[in-house]
């Protein structure tokens, strides 16, 4: 078929037809270009506001928005056990914060602002320029809307600086706060503790925790921190996009949880007795009070000790460097993190052992000519003369060595080991305070695990009167002597007696702690009373080592212990060596016989003298001050009755 044409061409609409599809075609493939254009523009746009200027944005948002606004909780009180003595408390005190979303417009607009901030703050602080920048780079770890904090604790002349210069620095913010104060200064410092900023690793354990918050770093304030920090409030306040706050949206306030108040199961006038002694007497050492019916710990001192309101403030460098150059180490808890030979006290687990084993009876004696050979070394007595022939009782009752060499000899070192361990050397008491030490007490088999060595024979006889590598704390000490005086109970020492919380009602509610008990030991009637008789005899009797403890109308009984330091091939005192290389004393006792209520063990480092002389008087201090009534009806009491005296017998009466 022939397409028509006119004088041999094609008509013109064809030719019409081509030019509107060609134009069709442009049209089509232009607003594809202009689409992909459009697309490839918002693309671009999208990742400039996202990525490039996308922090900018960020903090323009959280400015121009509801901030939070943090209301801190208020701490917990630490009280003593009656509740009249508060131990810690908080104290209104001003903190100063930089907020950055008001000082980022400033900083842009003056270049030199920064500087002159940072030398007002160091000016007003008295602190380095280079100290404010470490506080500024800190403080980079908190999100940009929220103020960084820059000191605490201003005093009301840095007050009256910062707010006259508010105009020029209106990113510095003085904010009223609560801050932890313990007005007894040092006392029970070891004990209770302090606190402190959060540092990284408690922010990867506590994921409720802050930058800048303050948490528990030592002692009770550590260890109960969930119980006294409370929970932080907020309140929500609307600013704008310059920083500036206008209105708090109260409707959606959290207020804040206030702490539980803690109460310890310290006696106070026993722990201020225990302090003064040290002090006066520039001792340092340990003193740990604990009674033996619950495992309640009624003082415990190291000493030296620190003041917890240093700790609880930012430390300036000068500050730090002062408390880690001293020599006596403040820090630490000599009552149960020190470490020290028990000297002759470890002669009352000797007779424990003794006894009970059937390594001696009560009727055992030993001749004591002043030294004596054991498996071929000659041991000598601290006294040059001997003791003579001894017993059991009286062989505690002068400390005579060579009787409890032999009974050293005869028990071997493992059965040593066992029932020093069932009596609390050389573990952990598990006492709710932190760093405990566990100690040392050897055996055979710790010999061969730690040592890689074999255990000798002759080393036994040092252990048996507390020397060799047997070390303790004086915590250990007491929790020994508690568990002679009540029969063989050992149980959990612990500084927290009560937790009181606040319910939402307003009723109060007190959780007691109970008291736990560890074990329970098996030994014979007459083995403890053999041996409680002897201590009886070491405080009580003419001749007995602790006679510096004796007081009239109350029952003491305990035992005395001085601890070499330095070998020593000779009878000689060791008070006027150098400080380092005197002797340690101890003494450790309870009362009273019949009903024991308290046992105390004090401890003098490097003393130089013998436990009797520098321990002994401490002890007898607190007796008195805890007995003090039954110390007053005693020098009533008419002797010359029989019945009185019977009644004295049954312990029915002092």
């Amino acid at each position: 078929m022939h397409r028509p044409t006119v004088n041999g061409e094609r008509p013109t609409f064809m030719r019409v037809y081509r030019d509107d599809q060609k134009f069709l075609t442009f049209r089509i493939n232009a607003l594809l270009w202009a689409i992909v254009a459009v697309f490839v523009f918002l693309t671009g746009s999208f990742w400039f506001v996202q990525g490039v200027q996308a922090e900018k944005y960020r903090n323009l948002s959280d400015a121009n928005a509801l901030r939070p606004v943090t209301m801190p909780a208020k701490r917990g009180l630490i009280l003593d056990r009656t509740g009249q003595k508060i131990l810690a408390d908080n104290q209104p005190a001003y903190s100063l914060t930089l907020d950055r979303v008001v000082m980022r417009p400033i900083v842009k607009s003056d270049k030199t602002h920064r500087g002159k901030l940072i030398a007002f703050l160091s000016l007003v602080l008295g602190t380095t320029a280079d100290d404010i920048e470490a506080r500024f780079e800190k403080g980079k770890a908190i999100p940009f809307a929220r103020p960084i904090p820059v000191a605490e604790d201003l005093s009301l002349t840095q007050v009256a600086s910062i707010q006259a210069q508010s105009l020029s620095f209106p990113e510095l913010n003085v904010e009223p706060v609560q801050r932890r104060n313990y007005p007894y200064g040092t006392m029970a410092s070891h004990i209770i503790g302090f606190i402190g900023e959060v540092n990284e690793k408690d922010l990867a354990q506590h994921k409720d925790l802050k930058q800048g918050d303050l948490i528990g770093k030592r002692g009770v304030e550590l260890m109960y921190d969930e119980y006294l920090r409370g929970k932080d409030g907020t309140q929500f306040w609307e600013y704008d996009s310059h920083g500036r706050r206008l209105a708090e949206v109260r409707s959606a306030r959290q207020e804040p949880e206030a702490g539980n108040n803690v109460y310890l199961t310290i006696d106070f006038d026993l722990q201020r007795r225990a302090e003064q002694y040290f002090t006066e007497n520039e001792f340092v050492g340990a003193v740990v009070a604990i009674d033996p019916r619950n495992g309640e710990i009624l003082a415990m001192v190291s000493s030296p000790e620190f003041n917890p309101n240093v700790y609880s403030k930012r430390f300036t460098p000068d500050t730090w460097k002062l408390i880690a150059s001293n020599p006596f180490k403040v820090e630490l808890n000599r009552a149960i993190q020190g470490l020290y030979s028990p000297g002759s006290v470890f002669k009352t687990v000797m007779a424990v052992a003794g006894l009970a084993e059937g390594a001696i009876g009560p009727g055992t004696t030993f001749d004591c000519t002043g030294s004596a050979v054991f498996f071929g070394r000659r041991f000598r007595d601290w006294r040059r003369q001997g003791h003579g022939v001894v017993a059991v009782t009286n062989a505690l009752k002068v400390s005579c060595d060579i009787f409890f060499y032999n009974v050293g000899a005869r028990l071997g070192v493992d059965k040593i080991s066992e029932w020093a361990h069932n009596l609390g050397l050389g573990e952990i008491s598990k006492i709710d305070l932190d760093g405990e030490k566990a100690g040392i007490v050897p055996s055979t088999d710790w010999a061969a695990k730690k040592q890689h060595r074999k255990w000798y024979p002759s080393e036994t006889i040092s252990v048996a009167i507390g020397q060799g590598p047997l070390i303790i704390t004086p915590l250990q000490s007491a929790v020994m002597m508690a568990s002679v005086a009540n029969g063989g109970t050992v149980y959990r020492p612990h500084v927290v007696r009560m937790i009181e919380r606040t319910k939402p009602d307003g009723s109060v509610e007190r959780l007691q702690v109970a008291s736990e008990i560890v074990r329970r030991l098996r030994i014979p009637t007459g083995a403890l009373e053999t041996v409680r008789n002897g201590l009886w005899k070491v405080v009580n009797e003419e001749g007995g080592t602790g006679g510096n403890a004796r007081v009239a109308g109350l029952d003491i009984s305990g035992k005395t212990g001085t601890a070499q330091v330095i070998a020593q091939s000779g009878w000689f005192s060791t008070a006027g060596l150098p400080f380092m290389q005197r002797d340690h004393a101890w003494f450790v006792s309870y009362a009273t016989k019949e009903n024991p209520q308290m046992v105390v063990s004090v401890f003098v480092e490097h003393a130089g003298q013998h436990g009797g002389t520098d321990a002994a008087p401490l002890a007898k201090m607190l007796y008195e001050s805890r007995f003090k009534e039954q110390i007053a009806s005693a020098e009533h009491l008419d002797l010359n009755n029989p019945e009185t005296l019977e009644l004295i017998r049954e312990g029915k009466l002092p």
